[in-house]
């Protein structure tokens, strides 16, 4: 057991559920919600969020708005929207950096199908070598490469597994479409480590997002790290406080729905 890691997840992850709200998403493009940052973050806190995923511009402009309310979930991969290549993924920050922002854990997104796959595997085993070091947990994220013509289920299923395997404390996985929702406990019970749900792009309704929630917290997730169908909302500390419920009070859909009338 190393006691510095336990600390820092026991931020992330407390009584073994975690909601975590990421806003790392304007190297990839514009997004006028995330213009002020600090706005989503007081909704955050406000709606009972556990942790909050973000890069360090972000970082240095709300540090005091987190600090104490909100676990730190530091990103130290990416690649921006006007590359053309989402997918290629890159080292951009360290664990020494990531420490001295304060950081409870980094992350670092492998995407499967991508011909620089094998690349950000290293990569990834890497930084989990570095963190060790200091006691610092790393999430790794699976997604799959838009242009992969996979199956997008077996992909995911083995991602999970490939990093845990390589030394992950917790996983952040993107799910098959919901229509397969059958397959989240197989992609969850074959992870050496707890996942959480990634919400993706923006869904039609917030019943979809309540009902894509329920499904994977009863496939055996943890929790959710869902940004967009959450600060996108009209109430983003109400759509956390629905998500709560499902996540934390194993409430039906429409219990957690009746929060944000």
């Amino acid at each position: 057991m190393n006691v510095g890691k336990e600390i820092r997840m026991g931020k992330i992850i407390r009584d073994k559920r975690t909601i975590i709200v990421p806003v790392d998403h304007p190297v990839e493009g514009y997004y006028k919600e995330l213009e002020n940052p600090i706005n989503v973050i007081q909704e955050m806190i406000n709606g009972g969020a556990d942790a909050v995923l973000l890069r360090r511009g972000t970082l240095l402009k709300a540090y005091s708005y987190i600090a104490g309310k909100l676990g730190v979930v530091y990103r130290v991969s990416g690649a921006t929207g006007t590359s053309g290549d989402l997918g290629d993924q890159r080292i951009l920050s360290s664990v020494i950096e990531a420490l001295r922002y304060g950081a409870d854990a980094v992350v670092y997104t492998i995407i499967l199908g991508h011909p620089k796959e094998n690349d950000m595997f290293q990569d990834f085993s890497r930084l989990v070598e570095d963190a060790d070091e200091f006691g610092l947990p790393v999430i790794g994220e699976v997604d799959i490469w838009e242009k992969a013509n996979v199956d997008r289920f077996e992909y995911l299923r083995q991602g999970v597994r490939a990093l845990g395997e390589e030394g992950a404390s917790l996983i952040k996985s993107y799910f098959p479409d919901y229509q397969e929702k059958e397959h989240y406990k197989e992609l969850i019970k074959y992870s050496l480590v707890p996942v959480v749900a990634a919400g993706g792009a923006k869904m039609d309704s917030p019943l979809k997002v309540l009902e894509f929630v329920k499904a994977v917290m009863d496939a055996g997730a943890v929790g959710t790290s869902i940004g967009r169908n959450i600060w996108q909302y009209k109430e983003p500390s109400k759509m956390i406080k629905a998500i709560n419920m499902i996540v934390r009070k194993n409430a039906s859909v429409e219990q957690a729905l009746s929060v944000l009338s």
